[in-house]
């Protein structure tokens, strides 16, 4: 049954709205987390903690006014929303409810996790080599119950999981130190995140690609046909180099090399992109934004033609384009900014080893690293964290320190073949000083080319 008080807070925000045609929302949240890091088998941090709070966002004239508190009841929201309007001078009644609850403050149900499973796990990883001198593993699972009132009169509760397993692994050879890192993660209770995880697989891959590194030879530079994997590269680079300039904010800030060009030819016939948030565990999956808008599967580019950006309820209000359902925020302490979720190219109907068997000389991407793009221009350089050559049709030898240099929209373009083979990868994407969870994923995909940086030749 909804509190008479969370009613007349609906009202208000209606009332709020129609006085002087602008849009506010309310966001309570409470949450509640575990983690457990383990470090050579031992047991280095156990974390418990929650938070909870209120933030109060007004739109109006182009303007956002925000403020935010910790609390999560009923006066303490009351309070938080008269104290913003009246700082732009907007009388409006508010009520005065008891101060009850707007969100529930049950402990965490998602499960317990210890470091047993992680103890194990380091004990069978050493046994892989020698070599491994360093092994941190981590788990994390979290629940986080939020409210959403605003004044088109919605009213949007909805608990939120997320778990995460990462392994990193430090390998020394011959008095050098080499690493390799995965993850794995789902928005999902602990019990079923467990379920749907292999996390001794997860860890392995990380080992296996530390013990790589000793193996490889200087990557050649070059301008080069590169492949990029579906299985690990995970669509790194169509989240940087094309999903940010896709934002509707970036967009009609003049930030991105997209602006006005939507039914516009911007990418090989074969390339689909897409932004789903209701894909069901995914990791930047939800059922509602952190708006209240429903969440939906948004076609971005359609066999090369761009169709949609990104928006959230400003980039609705400022520059009219439709709600997509991108309006997510780190916590209440945050107003909601325009957000990917779960990024990905949709597969094609080639096989892997087929696309690669095109390749007479070339660079295959098997894990991308870190990097930077503008979404301006779409220029990026992305660093590639394991790397095989090319030849002959065929993947030989791994390679070291291969950083791919290019233009976001040029790829689109460039791209010659895509894969069978959709996969995912998780995150957390970082923009404006928040971080979201988020999953981008890419079937193995081949590219004309690109300028590859390492040694001469």
């Amino acid at each position: 049954m909804i509190p008479l008080s969370v009613n007349a807070l609906v009202e208000a925000l209606i009332s709020l709205g129609r006085k002087k045609d602008i849009f506010c929302d309310l966001y309570i949240q409470s949450s509640f987390g575990h983690s457990i890091s383990v470090e050579d088998g031992r047991t280095e941090e156990i974390t418990s903690g929650s938070a909870g709070g209120s933030g109060f966002r007004l739109l109006s004239d182009g303007m956002i006014h925000y403020g935010h508190v910790h609390g999560i009841t009923s006066d303490v929201a009351v309070k938080l929303v008269d104290d913003v309007i009246k700082m732009i001078n907007i009388n409006c009644p508010l009520p005065m409810p008891a101060p009850e609850p707007l969100v529930k403050q049950e402990q965490l149900t998602n499960g317990q996790i210890d470091s047993a499973m992680l103890r194990e796990i380091h004990h069978n990883l050493v046994k892989e080599s020698k070599y491994i001198k360093k092994v941190t593993l981590r788990l994390s699972t979290s629940e986080k119950e939020i409210t959403i009132i605003n004044s088109r009169g919605d009213l949007v509760r909805d608990t939120r999981y997320s778990s995460r397993f990462s392994a990193h692994i430090v390998v020394e050879k011959d008095g050098k130190l080499f690493s390799g890192y995965e993850s794995r993660g789902f928005s999902l209770p602990f019990a079923q995140f467990l379920e749907r995880t292999d996390t001794m697989s997860t860890a392995l891959k990380a080992a296996k690609r530390a013990l790589l590194g000793p193996e490889c030879s200087p990557c050649p530079a070059g301008k080069v046909p590169v492949v990029l994997s579906g299985e690990e590269a995970g669509g790194t680079m169509i989240h940087e180099a094309c999903g940010h300039a896709l934002e509707g904010d970036i967009v009609y800030k003049n930030r991105s090399v997209f602006k006005d060009r939507i039914g516009e030819v911007v990418a090989n016939p074969a390339v689909t992109l897409i932004d789903d948030a209701t894909i069901e565990g995914a990791f930047g999956s939800y059922k509602f934004d952190d708006e209240g808008t429903p969440a939906q599967r948004t076609i971005l580019i359609e066999d090369g033609i761009l169709k949609a950006y990104m928006a959230d309820v400003f980039c609705n209000k400022m520059w009219g384009l439709p709600l997509t359902g991108n309006g997510r925020r780190e916590s209440y302490t945050s107003y909601p900014i325009t957000r990917m979720s779960n990024t990905f190219l949709l597969p094609g109907n080639m096989e892997k080893e087929e696309i690669i068997s095109r390749v007479s000389f070339g660079l295959y991407a098997q894990k991308m690293g870190g990097g930077e793009t503008d979404p301006t221009t779409g220029d990026f350089v992305f660093n590639v964290e394991e790397a095989y050559l090319i030849e002959d049709g065929k993947i030989t030898v791994p390679v070291k320190g291969a950083i791919l240099v290019g233009n976001g929209p040029q790829v689109l373009k460039d791209i010659l073949a895509v894969g069978s083979d959709l996969e995912f990868d998780v995150g957390f994407c970082g923009k404006n000083g928040q971080s979201v969870p988020v999953t981008d994923g890419q079937p193995t995909v081949l590219i004309k080319e690109l300028v590859v940086g390492g040694s001469d030749i």
